[in-house]
């Protein structure tokens, strides 16, 4: 029997997720893959987010292509707490792809066969076709822990690829998302957003305008706000 106190004290507990910003730079002004979440969503109800999602048990199975670059790489690798830290990175990225697809129709950053015409197309069968990650295609961008007191807490790693990293788009989504689209980042943080998506969009928009230097953020929650430092990493391994 689960007692209140275990309830509650799972709720408190950051669960694991990964997201991913698809970025199209093709037009005059940087374009962003983002969607509603349903009104009837326990957590984040309404609000416009990037793709993602919790990690799944098998997501770290998945031998990836290629590698990150050693600092996004070293940053990533030294914030997973697993027996074996390269399997937890491979399930970081894993998700995060495996998430936007599922969400969106976009599948993005893989190597191997998709037939996009397939009606039938969905993660499972990608997998089994020789569907992996290509790490060459992303960066690793942010880390982020929903603060206290929220109905579901995650601790999220963002990363992000070009939008010519899409292999292919199918217009069957899970429904977790509505309004699903590409939008220019000023005139989308005019829309409902999460304090820690529009904190994002910030620092992104930052490094798109090629006013900042491309920095790994960490934000989390203390003493009633959130605080923002810089990511460190060990480069290889």
């Amino acid at each position: 029997m689960t007692t209140p106190d275990a309830v509650k004290g799972f709720a408190g507990r950051p669960l694991l997720a990964a997201t991913l910003i698809v970025v199209d730079r093709s037009g005059p002004e940087p374009r962003i893959l983002m969607g509603r979440r349903r009104p009837d969503a326990v957590f984040l109800p309404d609000k416009y987010v990037f793709p993602g999602g919790r990690l799944e048990a098998q997501d770290g199975d998945l031998e990836a292509v290629g590698v990150l670059p050693d600092y996004d790489h070293g940053c990533l690798k030294r914030g997973v707490r697993h027996a074996e830290p390269q399997r937890g990175v491979r399930a970081f990225v894993t998700a995060a792809i495996r998430e936007t697809f599922e969400e969106t129709g976009y599948l993005v950053a893989v190597d191997g066969p998709v037939n996009a015409a397939d009606p039938a197309l969905d993660w499972a069968g990608l997998v089994r076709a020789g569907l992996r990650p290509d790490l060459r295609q992303l960066r690793y961008a942010a880390r982020a822990i929903t603060p206290p007191g929220r109905p579901r807490r995650y601790d999220t790693r963002f990363f992000l690829a070009e939008a010519s990293a899409v292999a292919a788009h199918v217009p069957r989504t899970d429904g977790e998302l509505s309004e699903i689209g590409w939008f220019e980042i000023d005139r989308v943080t005019a829309h409902d957003l999460p304090s820690i998506t529009r904190m994002v969009l910030q620092d992104l928009k930052g490094v798109l305008d090629g006013g900042g230097d491309r920095e790994i953020p960490f934000y989390y929650w203390r003493s009633g706000a959130f605080r923002r430092v810089v990511l460190k990493g060990r480069t290889g391994g």
